[in-house]
């Protein structure tokens, strides 16, 4: 089976890696910890790069370190990149960080509204969990109950495109109707969900992660896994990732080295490139 992206996918994944290259180049100078997660590593792992359908890219850094580059962030990265979180931006749609480059404009196609943007990667805090496991639930399920508030506070930004079960979309499709977004604040839930995960200590933790990503628990993972971290060849360098990468990723997908078929890949559309202003 060979898959070929489309001439726009080709220039966003070239974008998107140089950005990488860059930003850890920046983290390893800095003592800065951090590892693929999620597809991005399935990437490294099965295709030394890019999973060639995909179009975005997440890595993740333990929250003691994220908060060291999040202070240092706008000494640290060059004149052609810009990091942006709630924090920084009362209207930036998202918990996480994303680091931009400002040369390389795109158009960002989640939501119902199309908004013009920067090509950029993500970064996750990744946070300890109580280790006793009821605990852990309910610390779970109460980040997820605020979660689904800051998703309702922001409405406008929900993926339509995301699969999702028929009861999710029955209360997604009501939730509309309800303008939820005029009455709820996404930024004070975000600041509460950020004061709750970061009253966790990530160094004593069995399980950690980010329940702000794609997978929501499902992005809870055992520590071990990431061990003392290898590397891998992504594109022509190399990056971080778990140590136990086969944990990882099996806990995430599964069979991850099984491919799927050509009737079931579908390019990712987060994003389209408009202008590429690169000197």
């Amino acid at each position: 089976m060979e898959f070929h992206p489309s001439e726009s996918l080709s220039q966003l994944q070239k974008v998107d890696t140089e950005m990488l290259k860059n930003i850890v180049d920046i983290f390893d100078q800095h003592g800065i910890r951090y590892f693929l997660i999620a597809g991005s590593l399935l990437g490294a792992v099965r295709h030394k790069g890019f999973i060639p359908w995909d179009d975005d890219l997440d890595i993740g850094v333990p929250r003691p370190d994220y908060e060291k580059f999040m202070s240092h962030k706008d000494e640290w990265l060059t004149e052609h990149y810009l990091a942006k979180n709630y924090q920084s931006d009362s209207d930036y749609k998202y918990y996480i960080t994303r680091v931009y480059d400002k040369r390389v404009k795109v158009k960002e196609l989640r939501g119902i509204d199309t908004d013009v943007t920067y090509a950029s990667l993500d970064l996750f805090p990744i946070d300890g969990t109580p280790n006793n496991k009821l605990q852990r639930e309910l610390f779970i399920n109460k980040i997820l109950f605020y979660r689904m508030l800051a998703s309702l506070a922001n409405y406008s930004n929900i993926d339509q495109h995301r699969s999702r079960g028929s009861l999710e979309k029955s209360f997604i499709f009501i939730m509309r109707f309800l303008h939820t977004e005029k009455w709820l604040d996404k930024n004070k839930m975000y600041k509460h969900i950020d004061n709750l995960l970061k009253k966790q200590n990530y160094e004593n933790s069995l399980y950690v992660g980010s329940l702000m990503g794609a997978y929501r628990e499902k992005e809870i993972f055992k520590k071990s896994f990431i061990g003392n971290r290898l590397q891998y060849q992504f594109d022509d360098f190399n990056v971080y990732g778990p140590k136990d990468y086969n944990g990882y990723l099996e806990h995430m997908y599964g069979n991850y080295m099984k491919l799927p078929t050509m009737e079931q890949i579908k390019e990712k559309k987060h994003f389209e490139i408009i202008t590429e202003e690169r000197e």
